[in-house]
């Protein structure tokens, strides 16, 4: 029995020592099989790890407990530079972020909190102090009262993708940049080579580029032709050597101003221009401009010659001419110093022709003149009273127009001594006087002089004005031995002008001894052999009327009053005929020489011609119109009779329309000559009724825009306008075979612009003088100037005509 529990004994410690060791070995095996799964795992994460490592992925956790950054990978020590130690010694992340993105990494971490994943790019420090970019992905992790209680995230180093984005921005910035220099270059370039100013290069004294202006300008070909040429052998008259080193000096300190230069073109003409040039010192290369300015130097010369004509017309004037502004002097022609009685213009320093009027006519001159600068009119002709140096007080008749151009409230006074005809005036009234006392003596010496003062004013010719007087005076003294003769004062040389052909020696011999130009006007001289009286002077030439024999009638002294004042009539008539040649022969010298009509004396006529026409236009209205309307009537009143023959009413009615056909023109021509209603209604509205008569005659369009024109401009300047628009659309009727015309009206600052196209022929370039000739553009041109104004004209090879005025306002 004991060797039976002995037996089990053992062998329930055998099988409990097999179950032990089958136990150990299974605990081993299984240690050994978990030893081979963690280091199979440990070299998978170190796998990973390093595939991380080689592809820049860090990966990382933090722990909001601890407030550290927690388990990192080698890639995320790479990324930031600091090991696994740096990070357990407490490492923050106000450390790693930039600070510019650390208000971008606050509000990640506000959605972390939230609950929300977030994604997004940043720059961090790297612990060398480089800034690196990472992209990073941030996942939260929350507890179960919504608390933070961990994020995990993963950092890509795209910093060398960003720069390489850098890199490529730089590259596309400089290919902008270089297309955007080569625009700015070619758009230079382009300026340069369409510059109206000549623009040349030169370096060394050699030319090294010259723009087509300068082409134009010397009269190149091409480059070729001047390329390489020393630029002061193009220079006429050229500077001394020491003089071209002393410019060169300026040119390269930049001191260098603009100077008028001669040079001579390719073709070997002559050509003034103003040239400047500047140094650039980066390229030590000078660059010239230059501009053509002959046209310029020719229209000087020649407006300082037409200055010098017209100064010449002034100082021969017959009449006394004043130029004045504010009532001060400014010039005085030699025959206003005459009336002055003074012989230096110097000697009107200081002085206002305010101080030459009377004080009981002061006013009145003064009120007139200011008018005149004021509203820029030319004032009436007018009778005053002047006072001279020597304070003689002389008769005058005067006439002031403006000279804006000159300066503000300038003007010029025109002033004829009319003493003579003043006292020729008083004593004829006296003569009148004395013949009226005696009944018909009296009587027949008036009618005589009221029907000789008559015929002068139908006379515009001095031979009408001879055979007159030499009539009158046979008539009334009743003898035949009356003579005019011309007798010049330094030959002696006598002309019969009319009557006797042999005049009185005694006379003759008389007049000698005296001297034809120191004989008195209209005094009565008697010789043994007849008598003589003065009645007139003209270029050097005296004119006398002899009566020859015993005249009974001149022992009376009413005859002897009357041929005084019958030869004072004339030898008034004398003088307008002496000054309206005079003038005339300066004005056909003038157009002689093909010289500009002074300004002044252009809106003279102008202002002549518009009254003319004004008169014609009421004589017309007043007399012509009025006559055809009454015949009409009474015409019409015979056609309305039921007692007219019908044989006869056909042709009467026909007559009848031809009357209202003749109305009809007369009123077209009325309304052409002056205008109704200019002033008072504007100048568009009379414009608009001119367009809408002119389109029932014509067949092309007018468009008129007048939408940006003020009519506040002067009355000259308002007739002008008009005026230059009723021959354009004359010329376009006449010449321009157009279906549509355009015109503007616009004010622009103190300017009045008027602008004309159409759609016609236009005008050949190589003919354009004779058709502007023959197109009337000539006055037209002078009109806008005696409005101070441009007018330029435009026409293409394909047609139309374009015209473009501009004038000042006032």
């Amino acid at each position: 029995m004991c060797n039976y529990f002995l037996g089990a004994t053992i062998l329930v410690l055998v099988a409990l020592t097999m179950t032990f060791w089958i136990f150990l070995f299974k605990v081993a095996y299984q240690r050994k099989i978990s030893h081979q799964a963690l280091d199979m795992a440990e070299g998978r994460f170190r796998l990973l790890d390093d595939m991380l490592l080689t592809l820049d992925v860090g990966i990382w956790a933090y722990d909001f407990a601890t407030r550290s950054i927690q388990n990192t990978s080698l890639a995320f020590h790479k990324i930031t530079g600091y090991s696994h130690h740096d990070f357990a010694g407490g490492l923050s992340w106000e450390t790693l972020i930039h600070p510019e993105d650390m208000a971008l990494f606050r509000s990640l971490v506000d959605k972390l909190r939230q609950g929300d994943a977030v994604h997004t790019e940043y720059r961090i420090i790297h612990a060398d102090g480089d800034v690196r970019w990472v992209q990073v992905k941030m996942i939260p992790t929350l507890n179960d009262a919504g608390q933070m209680i961990r994020t995990d995230g993963i950092a890509v180093d795209i910093t060398t993708r960003f720069r390489m984005e850098e890199a490529l921005y730089d590259i596309t910035e400089c290919k902008k940049m270089e297309q955007a220099l080569k625009e700015s270059m070619n758009r230079y370039r382009r300026l340069v080579e369409l510059s109206p100013i000549a623009i040349a290069v030169c370096k060394d004294r050699k030319l090294m580029y010259v723009n087509p202006a300068g082409l134009r300008i010397l009269g190149a070909a091409g480059p070729e032709n001047i390329l390489g040429t020393d630029p002061w052998d193009w220079v006429l008259d050229p500077y001394e050597e020491w003089a071209r080193k002393r410019l060169r000096q300026l040119i390269r300190t930049g001191e260098v101003v603009a100077e008028e230069l001669s040079i001579r073109r390719v073709d070997g003409e002559r050509v003034d221009v103003v040239a400047t040039a500047l140094y650039d010192a980066e390229s030590d290369t000078i660059e010239v401009f230059f501009e053509d300015i002959t046209a310029r130097k020719s229209a000087e010369r020649a407006l300082m010659e037409s200055d010098r004509i017209n100064r010449h017309i002034l100082d021969i004037a017959p009449v006394a001419m004043f130029l004045h502004s504010d009532f001060s002097y400014i010039y005085a022609n030699p025959a206003g110093l005459s009336l002055l009685g003074i012989t230096d213009i110097a000697q009107l320093d200081g002085t206002s022709f305010q101080d030459v009027i009377p004080s009981d006519q002061l006013e009145f001159v003064t009120s007139e003149v200011e008018h005149v600068y004021a509203s820029g009119n030319t004032s009436e002709l007018a009778g005053n009273k002047l006072i001279r140096l020597d304070g003689t007080i002389i008769d005058i008749e005067a006439i002031t127009t403006p000279i804006p151009y000159i300066g503000h409230h300038t003007a010029l006074t025109i002033i004829r001594d009319v003493t003579q005809q003043k006292q020729a005036e008083r004593e004829r009234i006296a003569a009148e006087r004395l013949v009226r006392e005696s009944e018909d003596l009296y009587f027949r010496l008036q009618m005589s002089l009221d029907q000789f003062s008559s015929d002068l004013f139908g006379m515009v010719k001095i031979s009408e004005l001879n055979a007159r007087i030499v009539q009158e005076i046979k008539k009334v003294l009743g003898t035949d031995q009356v003579s005019l003769i011309q007798i010049n004062h330094h030959s002696l040389q006598i002309k019969i002008q009319g009557g006797h052909k042999e005049p009185p020696q005694g006379v003759i011999r008389a007049i000698h001894s005296c001297g034809p130009g120191h004989i008195p006007f209209c005094k009565l001289f008697e010789m043994c052999d007849g008598y003589f009286v003065k009645i007139g002077e003209m270029n050097g030439d005296s004119s006398i009327v002899c009566i020859g024999g015993d005249v009974p009638l001149l022992l009376i002294q009413a005859q002897k009053i009357w041929l005084e004042t019958i030869t004072r009539y004339a030898s008034v008539l004398y003088d307008n005929f002496r000054v309206i040649e005079d003038l005339t022969r300066e004005l056909e010298k003038l157009g002689s020489s093909q010289q500009i009509m002074p300004l002044w004396l252009l809106r003279l006529m102008l202002h002549l011609s518009e009254n003319e026409r004004k008169r014609l236009s009421q004589d017309l209205h007043d007399a012509a119109l009025q006559e055809q309307i009454i015949w009409y009537r009474k015409l019409n009143q015979i056609t309305s009779d039921h007692e007219l023959p019908e044989d006869l009413r056909p042709q009467l009615e026909e007559i009848e329309q031809g009357l209202l056909d003749v109305i009809y023109q007369i009123r077209i021509t009325c309304n052409e000559l002056r205008p109704p209603l200019l002033k008072e209604e504007g100048l568009e509205r009379s414009l608009e009724a001119l367009f809408e008569f002119t389109q029932l005659r014509t067949n092309y369009s007018i468009q008129f825009d007048c939408s940006n024109f003020d009519d506040d401009i002067s009355d000259d300047h308002l007739i002008g306008l008009y005026r230059i628009v009723q021959e354009l659309l004359a010329n376009a009727t006449k010449h321009s075979n157009a279906t549509e015309v355009r015109l503007r009206l616009s004010t622009q600052s103190d300017e009045v612009n008027l602008s004309y196209e159409d759609n016609g022929i236009g005008i050949d370039p190589s003919q354009q003088s004779d058709q502007f000739n023959s197109m009337g553009i000539g006055g037209m041109k002078e009109r806008v100037r005696s409005m101070n104004g441009k007018i330029q004209f435009d026409s293409s090879d394909s047609g139309g005509l374009a015209v473009y005025i501009s004038i000042t306002a006032r």
